[in-house]
């Protein structure tokens, strides 16, 4: 019997990829109510892209998608974090980013799949550990990986546009 799991691709997401993973990354802070899309700047999808874009080259930035036949429905970000501290440190931070998987194809592993690809990529670079934020869906899967809960508090105020 086949599953829908034999049916999806996995792989390393190019340039080209990342308006769709853009919007995934939307869709995902829409779905944990983080933020909607008229909190962001007008042009935040370019920026977007030209960020992914500028950091690929680096070899510190890699996203990945999962295709199944009509397209991209799932994909997660990996990078060496960059700016304070560690631009003054040294120290080389992992962090993971827009694990997003369509509703569709939620509950078949494939965040976990994700996920566990990022954690590859930023070992395979030698991070000295990996940090994520996780909503209320993802906290289970992360916990499951090893990843535990830390000190980091937030203190949110209304964005004026």
């Amino acid at each position: 019997m086949e599953t829908i799991e034999t049916k999806l691709t996995y792989r390393i997401a190019t340039a080209a990829d990342l308006p769709a993973c853009a919007q995934l990354w939307l869709e995902m802070f829409e779905a944990v109510g983080k933020y909607r899309e008229s909190d962001f700047v007008a042009d935040w999808r370019e920026r977007f892209v030209r960020y992914g874009t500028g950091r690929i080259p680096s070899g510190e930035y890699r996203y990945f998608v999962v295709e199944d036949s009509g397209g991209i429905v799932g994909c997660a970000g990996a990078l060496v974090r960059d700016g304070y501290p560690f631009e003054i440190s040294g120290v080389r931070n992992g962090y993971i980013f827009g694990v997003s998987v369509k509703p569709h194809m939620q509950k078949r592993g494939i965040a976990t799949v994700l996920t566990t690809q990022c954690v590859d990529f930023l070992k395979e670079i030698g991070v000295g550990r990996i940090l994520l934020h996780a909503s209320p869906f993802g906290r289970p899967i992360y916990q499951k990986m090893g990843f535990i809960p830390t000190n980091e508090m937030e203190l949110p105020f209304k964005r004026r546009l």
